[in-house]
């Protein structure tokens, strides 16, 4: 019996629920209740708050209907979400273009600030379709022109 019990334990003590690690396999938040949301991009060097560079995503709605577009930012160190995904998703109508940003410039008004500070982090494009082009790029937040991009 004493053998039996010290197994159970082992076992239960080796079957520990996996970590969360970042844009992998960190579950998907709902970005519009009752619409599936999707992982459509990731987006690898995301940086943001601070050195004067920020990384902005650029995304246009190729849909013929309204959909739900967000940007969730994670840290370098895996974990989770350096920002909230709901509350700084924005809903695109056809045609439309949206810029999400780390931070605001001074060269560019962003439709979303996703307040995320991070280096090294990374980010995944979420939508409620998968009709949507996006790109990513960083540039300098504090000067109009931006310095370097």
């Amino acid at each position: 019996m004493p053998r039996l019990l010290a197994a159970v334990f082992a076992i239960l003590i080796c079957a520990t629920a996996p970590a969360l690690a970042g844009i992998a396999d960190t579950p998907l938040p709902v970005i519009l209740p009752g619409s599936t949301t999707l992982h459509l991009y990731s987006v690898p060097g995301v940086i943001g708050g601070g050195g004067g560079v920020s990384t902005f995503f650029s995304c246009t709605s190729t849909d013929t209907v309204p959909i739900q577009v967000g940007v969730e930012v994670f840290g370098s160190l895996g974990g989770g979400a350096a920002n909230d995904a709901v509350t700084t998703s924005l809903s695109v109508v056809p045609g439309a273009t949206v810029i999400f940003g780390t931070q605001s410039a001074a060269w560019i008004s962003i439709n979303s600030n996703l307040g995320a500070p991070v280096s090294r982090g990374s980010a995944r494009i979420l939508a409620t379709s998968k009709k949507l082009a996006c790109t990513a790029f960083i540039a300098d937040n504090a000067n109009a022109p931006p310095a370097s991009a």
